[in-house]
């Protein structure tokens, strides 16, 4: 019982952050329906590569990054005889990789278009000042739906497991048992999906592309130890690549598709920086659909482990309820 109100609660506390999220996104949007409109006009629209924080590591606390493409829309107008330029162009969030060929091909450079700026400081500006269509409701009905399912999961699966734990050899350990499958099940399903987007990659039109960067970086950790928190270093490999594509530059630095390895040691991480060697010409294929989204080698690094993650973890839970 209280495993199930645990899930409940946790449920409940992302529902929660998803609300107060919408919440100030939906204030945010309702202040901007209040400024006025300007005649304006679009004066650079281009890729713009930005280092961005990663969470690749794992770790608690990281100084790791990758990059991401991101839309640089800048504009100009008139307020009161006076020229502004801003290059907030919606109130949308852009987290990178995300639409930027079509958010350059609405926004070209020199198109005329209707600024929205702030009456009290018109130094404040945007083009786009809604949300798409739906997205508050959508946003609302995931928070519920968190809330709900989880409910209707952990009762009904809890239902399920009362009923079968009479029959098991180990009944004492369904808990532990179900737990393991669940794990075993989400990382199976991992290394599916992971296969599946580099199967995917391997039918994405190809273009070349120019090694940037290559090298190996040392990253920063913090992750709990007891009852301090120390610091130590780590190694990865770096590669960054641009390539150009219906006019664009882009950059990236995905190799492959999986997790990132890491050392201790910086010779242990060397092998990529030697075969991707700074200034050489390299195939990158690209999605057609995200040209902003990227890969070198088609494949999933470290695909192996994750099978042999998920067969320990079922294999624990067989084993936990007495099954073998």
């Amino acid at each position: 019982m209280e495993l199930k109100l645990l899930l409940v609660g946790f449920a409940c506390a992302v529902a929660a952050g998803l609300s107060i999220v919408t919440f100030l996104k939906w204030r945010e949007v309702r202040t901007l329906s209040r400024w006025l409109p300007a005649p304006g006009k679009i004066v650079s629209s281009s890729v713009e590569a930005r280092e961005v924080r990663s969470s690749s590591t794992g770790s608690e606390s990281s100084n790791s990054t990758e990059i991401r493409n991101f839309p640089a829309i800048t504009f100009e107008y008139k307020v009161g005889g006076k020229t502004f330029r801003s290059s907030r162009y919606s109130v949308q969030e852009n987290l990178g990789n995300f639409a930027v060929a079509e958010t350059l091909a609405r926004f070209p450079r020199g198109a005329a278009v209707t600024v929205f700026y702030n009456p009290l400081d018109p130094a404040k500006a945007v083009i786009e000042r809604t949300m798409p269509e739906g997205a508050f409701k959508f946003m609302v009905q995931l928070s519920a739906g968190l809330v709900i399912g989880a409910l209707v999961l952990v009762f009904s699966v809890g239902g399920v497991l009362e009923a079968i734990g009479p029959h098991l050899p180990k009944p004492q350990n369904l808990g532990a048992g179900a737990l393991l499958l669940f794990m075993g099940l989400f990382v199976l399903r991992m290394g599916f999906v992971q296969k599946s987007m580099a199967e995917q990659a391997g039918k994405w039109p190809v273009t070349v592309g120019r090694i940037e960067t290559s090298g190996v970086q040392a990253i920063r950790t913090r992750e709990r130890f007891g009852g301090y928190r120390p610091w130590r270093t780590i190694f990865k490999s770096r590669i960054v690549y641009s390539y150009g594509v219906a006019g664009q530059r882009y950059s990236a630095d995905r190799v492959a598709f999986g997790a990132t390895v890491a050392a201790s040691l910086p010779g242990l991480v060397g092998g990529r920086v030697q075969r991707y060697v700074e200034g050489s010409k390299v195939d990158v294929h690209y999605d057609p659909a995200n040209p902003a989204s990227a890969v070198l080698e088609c494949r999933v690094r470290g695909l192996w482990l994750l099978w042999v993650c998920s067969a320990g973890l079922l294999g624990s839970a067989a084993l936990l309820v007495g099954l073998v």
